[in-house]
């Protein structure tokens, strides 16, 4: 009987323990979610790590998890997968980070759910991040003034995402004044896709068309992320004083005035925007200037329009009315980069004696390139020490190759002297 007892509770007791082998699994959830950096500017890299812990009685783990964003398509992909595959205990935790995330629109943006291989958690939905972005535009109340005129520049900047704004004026060039006011105006608590304005009151001044630049400067809410935006525009002068051109000879004009007369020569400093009206064979053109930054100019030449990207210190010869013959040489000479402003030399080819050369001596062109002792100067350093090495290097190695030359020529000579040995007598 007793035996019977025994073997039933051995049996009772395997049955049990097959049932909790059964039962026993792994149970994933997501219990911590966070982005670094909280806030980024659009089109700004960022991650986000989960925290997973397993609920479960026995070990195991997530082979992907598979991170989705809110229903605003603001990322660049739809899906994150994340490969794991790491054993966690009952009980325990583990982290999985989805990185390369990219915003690709601004906004208080959230995720949906991540996947733990095939099941759902929805514990992301709750977090957002602030995407923040910035645009400015600039309208004038008048497009011209005459000098002393004011005009109104109103800025109107609009939000992305929830952030503060430092917006700035600042003068390119030309006759801009804003007189006592302030050049900073700030605007705070802007909310995402909302709009705000600020002006300031211009006056025209009689050094020529008056060119500025608004700056919007944008600060995420939590003070992270910073992102900018900036306009140029332009108030025509219309009665500046013209200017009749330098350089040699009659010729050229201004910013805003016109040549009367054929161009002979002419120097001028432009800023961006800046544009010299002159006359070649009696028919009128104009070069604008596009573009400018610390190594190179773009240029404009119309009546029949060409543009050219100038490297500073080159020289470029222009056929104005396209018959193959050169009408026009504009040359680079300078820029100011603090100024942002540009030097440039024009000379009328037709009317020049030595072939629209410039008058100064810092180029000569030949056939085979551009030489002279200021293009030497004008060299990076790299370069010159590179020039000096070869122009030691070669000496010595004219004077290897001589002593070589004398080696060979002993050694010949060597082998062609055959030398007795004798053996002295035994006395």
């Amino acid at each position: 009987m007793k035996m019977k007892i025994l073997i039933y509770v051995l049996f009772l007791s395997l049955f049990l323990f097959s049932i909790n082998l059964v039962n026993a699994a792994a149970d994933f959830q997501v219990t911590g979610f966070s982005c670094s950096p909280s806030e980024v500017a659009v089109n700004t890299l960022f991650s986000c790590t989960a925290t997973i812990k397993n609920n479960g009685d026995s070990s195991g783990s997530v082979s992907i998890a598979t991170l989705y964003p809110g229903g605003s398509n603001w990322l660049e992909d739809s899906t994150y997968p994340q490969s794991s595959g790491e054993s966690v205990n009952p009980g325990s935790s583990m982290e999985v980070t989805f990185s390369g995330l990219r915003a690709i629109a601004s906004g208080n943006n959230g995720f949906s759910k991540i996947m733990l291989d095939s099941v759902t958690d929805t514990y992301v939905a709750d977090t957002t991040v602030n995407i923040i972005n910035v645009a400015v535009t600039v309208s004038n109340s008048e497009s011209s003034a005459a000098v002393g005129d004011e005009v109104t520049a109103t800025a109107e900047v609009t939000a992305g995402g929830n952030i503060d704004i430092s917006l700035s004026y600042a003068t390119v060039s030309g006759g801009c004044s804003i007189g006592n006011q302030d050049s900073t105006k700030s605007i705070t608590g802007m909310t995402d896709g909302s709009k705000q304005s600020r002006t300031w009151d211009v006056t025209q001044t009689s050094s020529g068309n008056c060119r500025f630049r608004i700056t919007a400067s944008a600060t995420g809410s939590s003070g992270i992320a910073t992102t900018d935006d900036s306009t140029t525009t332009t108030i025509t002068c219309t009665n500046c004083p013209s200017d009749s051109g330098g350089g040699s000879g009659s010729g050229g004009g201004g910013d805003t005035g016109v040549a009367t007369d054929d161009l002979i020569s002419l120097e001028r400093e432009m800023a961006i925007g800046d544009i010299i009206q002159f006359k070649i064979s009696n028919n009128s053109h104009n070069m604008t200037l596009l573009d400018l930054n610390a190594t190179y100019a773009l240029i404009a030449i119309e009546s029949e329009r060409q543009e050219f990207n100038m490297l500073l210190g080159e020289t470029i010869r222009i056929d104005l009315n396209e018959d193959n013959v050169n009408d026009l040489l504009v040359q680079l000479k300078a820029i100011n980069v603090p100024t942002l402003k540009a030097t440039f030399y024009l000379e009328n080819l037709g009317t020049s004696g030595s072939g629209g050369e410039p008058e100064n001596e810092t180029e000569k062109e030949t056939e085979g390139g551009v030489f002279g002792i200021e293009n030497i100067k004008n060299l990076p350093k790299s370069k010159i020490l590179i020039i000096i090495i070869v122009l030691i290097a070669i000496p010595l190695i004219i004077w290897g190759l001589h002593k070589l030359i004398e080696e060979i020529k002993f050694r010949d000579l060597a082998s062609r002297i055959k030398v007795k040995s004798f053996t002295p007598r035994k006395k």
